[in-house]
This record gives C-alpha cells, structure tokens and sequence, in this order.
C-alpha cells in the first residue's frame, strides 16, 4: 500500500512539476522563439528542430536548422482528385499544424483538412519542374488544398538561433 501511495504521489508531483514549467507565468506556456541572425521572428520552436509561424492565418510548421535557414527538401508529392493531374493541388495534412516543406524558394502548406481519396500525383522539383502525372492507388487520406509562400518574402537570414 505505500509502494503505490508513493507512487501516486510521485506522479502527481512529476505531472504538477510539468505543468508548472510549462505555464511559466502562470498564464501561458513557455515557448522558446527562434531568430535570425538580425533577432527577427523566424517562428516559435516546437522542438529541436521544427518551428511554427503564422502564415496567412494559419499556423504553419517547418523544419529549421541554425547554419542553413529553413530546410530545403527539394522536392514534395502533390496530389490531385482528378485522373490527369488537373484541378486543384493538394498536399498531405496530418497534424493540428499544416506541416510546411519547403521546395527551393517556395513553402508548400495545407490550407484546411479534409478526407480525400487522391486519383493522381506528381513530384514538383526545387528547379521548377513538375514530374510525370501517375495514378494513385485509390487509398483515403488527410489533405489540404496546397497553398504557396515564397520563403524570400519573409527575409530571414541565418544564422538561427533559440532565446526565450
């Protein structure tokens, strides 16, 4: 019986001592922000690497490294409701953030979330080319319409850094 009291009690204690670090103030969570090299907003640090910014109205994450800037993947699947690749864009959304990729000077993000079984997709490459249309198994899933920023609009320059 006092092995579980104490048990009971250390998980309260842990789960009190968690929710005191993350209020902080006792208001709001503690959110480390993420510079540039000139101390601008580059987003807010969800962990050691991934970031969220608003954008547009909606909060976006993405992948940030402190030597490079906004991580480039060179690359990201669209998908399309159509056999032909014709129609409205959409990219995969599958948290409460629209997860950001970033392909060379463009930030791909879902603008909404809704169930859809894609019948096409295609890769769009960082120099601008857009891959061969290819039918898609037809397998349901979460996505967003696609929506674009241009990552020079937010005129960040690393280094990144952390601060509270």
């Amino acid at each position: 019986m006092r092995t579980w009291f104490r048990l009971v009690a250390g998980v309260t204690f842990a789960l009190a001592t968690a929710a005191g670090a993350l209020a902080g103030n006792g208001n709001s969570p503690q959110a480390f922000r993420v510079l540039d090299k000139h101390n601008k907003l580059v987003g807010y640090s969800l962990s050691d690497n991934l970031v969220a910014r608003q954008i547009n109205g909606v909060w976006v994450t993405f992948y940030a490294q402190p030597a490079s800037g906004i991580f480039d993947a060179r690359a990201i699947y669209v998908y399309y409701t159509t056999t032909d690749c014709s129609g409205p864009r959409y990219v995969t959304h599958y948290s409460n953030f629209s997860e950001g990729t970033r392909v060379g000077p463009t930030l791909y993000y879902p603008t909404d979330a809704q169930v859809l079984t894609p019948r096409s997709t295609r890769v769009l490459s960082a120099n601008g080319e857009e891959g061969l249309c290819s039918q898609t198994p037809e397998v349901a899933g979460v996505f967003g319409v696609a929506a674009t920023v241009d990552i020079d609009s937010f005129a960040l320059e690393p280094p990144f850094k952390a601060t509270q």
